[in-house]
């Protein structure tokens, strides 16, 4: 008799359980923010900010309104042969929900080259002493420099000459 009145107990218990799981799964926000661009007459040169590539952007969320101070700006991407700078944007409302857009800007690859601009080098996260630039990424190729590689070369001949000598 015991056990039935547990049994029933543990089954009421699981019922309202599930219900409200799915009460609290039916409320939740999933819905992602969204970007809002307007027209801006900016060049992307070496002298550009984070900032000034957020003018002319906003985010809005449906639960938590405003975002835009919530905007970052993941990277920047430059193709030299168009002469554009794409920028890549997220936000993340307070439920978690990301939204990432990109937008492309002119750019101004002589300036950029001679003053130099660091947010066109990419760094491998597997291989963090390695950096190549987007246009060897792109293509598939990738840079090693002649000390390393003289170093990688010198170590492997020294692991050969050594298992090759007699004890």
């Amino acid at each position: 008799m015991r056990g039935n009145i547990l049994g029933i107990f543990f089954s009421i218990l699981s019922g309202v359980l599930i219900f409200l799981i799915v009460v609290a799964y039916t409320r939740s926000d999933r819905t992602a923010p969204e970007f809002r661009f307007s027209a801006t007459d900016i060049i992307y040169d070496s002298q550009t900010t984070d900032n000034n590539l957020k003018v002319g952007i906003n985010a809005y969320d449906s639960k938590d309104g405003d975002l835009t101070s919530r905007i970052v700006v993941e990277k920047v991407v430059l193709n030299r042969e168009k002469e554009t700078a794409v920028v890549y944007y997220a936000v993340a409302d307070y439920s978690g929900n990301v939204t990432k857009q990109s937008r492309v800007f002119p750019a101004d690859i002589a300036d950029i080259d001679s003053f130099g601009d660091s947010s066109e080098t990419m760094e491998d996260p597997m291989f963090p002493n390695i950096a190549a630039s987007d246009t060897d990424i792109l293509s598939g190729e990738e840079e090693t420099s002649t000390g390393e590689q003289e170093a990688g070369e010198e170590a492997s001949s020294a692991e050969n000459s050594a298992g090759n000598q007699e004890p």
